[in-house]
């Protein structure tokens, strides 16, 4: 392999603000390209979008060339000079067409990938520029004919000359289109320009008023931010001290009126710096028109994907992490969902399958549903599979409801498919999305009907520094519950509380849930010194599993700021970190997802 070559001009220290523009450009380029491209194969007569597309182009060229990046240039050149050809309609928009586009299109990707990690242009394009190559001739070879024909209708004038174009076609019909396209083209050109010049105006105001920020810069406010509340909530403290001391001076009611100041003042900066971290879901939702195409393509069936909800913002970690459950979850809607054409024609259904993408807040939560119209997933299979992988023992998985039994899909290594294949199979797929979404302290719910579909909910929270949590008391120490894994709250008579394998548990509306003791689990003790013959239960949950947390006392809910235990994490099991109270003592926060994980390991012994 050729040693990589470093471009020195992307190094230059001089130069690195002027780098750093031009990929951050290219990459929101490339993100609106990667929706453009899909929408343009759909409406391929839409004369706006197929400019808008050249135009994305034509600027990724025009700034590779200033940085010297030839493989960028030549490549995107390749992809402008088809474009071009069918913005004068020298040729239709085909499949054909569109596949050379898009390979070209990743492959820019992969050099933009490699200039930003490597400052270079270390990927083979040869390939890639040859199927262009060969495209850009199949189109010639098309216009020639249209051409023969033009010259042949046309009346022949004494200042034209009869040109033969046998000897050499293509580079004939180059020549002549040239010479008979120059006004049209002189006034394409003058037009775009001006378009150009209004676009490039209207976006400059809007560059006028936003400015990039770091992201570890805003990490660094949001952490003050958290500091800050935390002094909000001692001040809360003090004032109700003070009150109860001096209640009816003067020094109390100023003292009141400041605290209210400085929480409202506190909750509203606290709203703002997450606000500022806030990114709209489109931008993840942009790169599943053409993930659905290929697949769909290689699978052999017609999809149409329908989003909804681009604008709903969450997170920027979120966004990042949650892109890999759904791209997960619309693979498996493609290839065990949506069944193929003369199977929906048979079954009813229209030929053409649906999958639908929607976000949408819930509170202090997003909720994004993936729904399809397939086939559904049959309880009866997901079992029977089940059994015969050794995930589940008969015994065992007779005993399961329906839901139980669609929730089995979760588990590691499980897979319905029959043969391998580029899309699924490899019993990798739904045991990630649960994982990825238990790490972002989410929930999943799963829901089919065989013949109808299958609808998939997450829930996540909207950030993962401040959390709303509930306290609660266990012997003589509290603890925080985050809200967003709470059900719901029960009180329970210590009769009603059964043992099964020696474990706690309780019936509540037909469901069999396990107890987790907090003062076995995290405090060590055996021993239960409250003597209260009812017991409060805290209903949690993490995706598809539901436990219930045992408590004295319920303190109430409290806006808590998650502050790491370091190197202390994992030693204690059940604590995903602490908090600082109003009075300045430390609670633990609980790890709901590792409480869940013992329980139902404990049980299974």
């Amino acid at each position: 392999m050729s040693e990589m070559f470093v471009n020195p001009i992307l190094t230059d220290p001089e130069m690195r603000e002027i780098v750093e523009s031009f990929l951050i450009e290219s990459k929101e380029i490339v993100d609106s390209l990667d929706l453009d491209l899909i929408e343009l194969e759909k409406n391929p007569k839409d004369e706006n979008l197929l400019n808008k597309v050249f135009r994305s182009f034509h600027t990724i060229k025009g700034s590779a060339g200033f940085f010297n990046l030839t493989k960028l240039t030549a490549l995107t050149h390749r992809c402008e000079d088809i474009l071009n050809k069918l913005r004068k309609r020298e040729a239709n928009i085909s499949s054909e067409i569109m596949d050379a586009i898009l390979v070209g299109f990743d492959k820019m990707k992969e050099l933009l990938q490699s200039i930003e990690n490597n400052h270079s242009e270390d990927v083979e394009i040869d390939e890639v520029i040859t199927k262009l190559q060969n495209t850009i001739n199949k189109m010639i070879g098309t216009g020639v004919e249209t051409i023969k024909k033009k010259n042949e209708d046309k009346p022949k004038r004494g200042r034209r000359k009869k040109i033969d174009i046998s000897a050499n076609e293509n580079k004939s019909a180059e020549k002549i289109e040239i010479r008979e396209e120059i006004p049209e083209e002189k006034s394409t050109q003058v037009t775009e320009q001006k378009s150009e010049t209004y676009s490039n105006t209207s976006d400059t105001k809007k560059v006028d008023n936003t400015i990039r920020v770091d992201v570890e810069k805003l990490d660094e406010l949001l952490n003050m931010v958290s500091e800050l509340v935390l002094g909000r909530n001692r001040l809360a403290q003090i004032n109700m001290d003070v009150s109860r001391e001096y209640e009816g001076t003067q020094l109390a009611r100023e003292l009141e009126e400041t605290t209210k100041l400085i929480d409202m003042m506190t909750n509203e900066l606290q709203q703002l710096v997450m606000k500022t971290r806030m990114v709209k879901i489109g931008k993840v939702y942009n790169k599943y028109p053409r993930l659905v195409r290929d697949l769909s393509k290689s699978a052999n069936k017609k999809i149409n994907l329908i989003t909804e909800g681009e604008e709903t913002e969450l997170d920027k970690t979120l966004i990042e992490e949650i892109n890999d459950p759904l791209v997960h979850i619309i693979r498996n809607s493609i290839d065990h969902g949506i069944e193929k054409e003369e199977d929906r024609i048979k079954a009813g259904k229209t030929p053409v399958g649906t999958i639908i993408l929607k976000a949408e807040h819930e509170g202090n939560n997003i909720l994004i549903t993936i729904e399809d119209d397939g086939k559904g997933i049959d309880p009866e299979v997901i079992k029977s599979k089940a059994i015969s992988k050794g995930l589940i023992s008969k015994e065992k998985a007779d005993e399961l409801s329906k839901q139980d039994i669609l929730n089995l899909i979760f588990l590691p290594g499980f897979s319905t498919a029959e043969v391998v294949t580029n899309i699924s199979g490899r019993g990798v797929g739904m045991d990630v999305v649960k994982t990825n979404v238990t790490k972002l302290r989410g929930m999943i719910n799963l829901e089919s009907t065989v013949g109808a579909g299958t609808k998939i909910q997450i829930k996540l929270p909207l950030t993962l520094a401040i959390i709303s949590g509930m306290v609660v008391k266990v012997d003589s120490e509290q603890f925080v519950i985050p809200l967003n894994s709470v059900v719901e709250v029960i009180r329970v008579h210590l009769e009603n509380i059964y043992t099964i394998n020696n474990k706690p548990v309780i019936k509540l509306r037909d469901r069999i849930i396990p107890l987790v003791s907090l003062r076995e689990v995290v405090l060590n003790q055996n021993n239960k010194s409250s003597e209260n013959i009812w017991q409060y239960v805290v209903i949690v949950g993490i995706a598809e599993r539901v436990v219930g947390i045992e408590a004295d006392e319920l303190l109430g809910q409290k806006e808590i700021v998650i502050k790491s235990l370091g190197s202390y994490i994992g030693r204690v099991p059940g604590i995903a970190g602490s908090t600082i109270m109003g009075d300045g003592t430390v609670i633990l926060i609980l790890d709901i997802n590792e409480l869940i994980n013992k329980t139902q390991h404990d049980n299974h012994k």
